[in-house]
């Protein structure tokens, strides 16, 4: 359940009302893939306009807070993974080896092919332009 539970946090996150007030806060998911991410951003909004509407008072559509405030990060996920990417959004998606721990990916396998939906711009985005820019390191 590890990374169904940052999925848990995210969503407490999203509905607390804190990124209404924290605008420029930023999450960054990591060691639990993206694969989820489209699921919960589309049950929270489910969740939300049935049953929560009424009651909480998010300035927005609770999945529009992930496009302005978190991050997820992959490394194990192949199949289908530019479909994954571009749904989860490519500005917010980074790549990562989880190196040194003993499941890292080094070498790095067939990520050209996982990766060949991408245009050259959004692989540079997602292995390690948004990375950079989340963490304010130049490159």
């Amino acid at each position: 359940m590890l990374f169904i539970n940052n999925g848990r946090v995210m969503g407490n996150l999203i509905l607390s009302g804190l990124l209404d007030r924290y605008t420029k806060i930023k999450f960054v998911s990591v060691e639990s893939g993206i694969g989820w991410v489209p699921f919960l951003l589309e049950a929270i909004d489910w969740e939300y306009q049935e049953v929560a509407a009424n009651s909480a008072k998010l300035r927005r559509k609770p999945s529009e807070y992930f496009t302005s405030n978190f991050y997820a990060c992959f490394w194990f996920e192949r199949r289908d993974l530019s479909r994954q990417i571009q749904t989860v959004g490519v500005d917010n998606v980074m790549f990562e080896t989880d190196f040194p721990h003993p499941v890292c990916l080094h070498p790095i396998d067939n990520m050209d092919k996982a990766m060949a939906g991408l245009s050259e711009a959004e692989k540079v985005k997602v292995l390690y332009g948004n990375a950079a820019r989340v963490y304010n390191i130049c490159v």
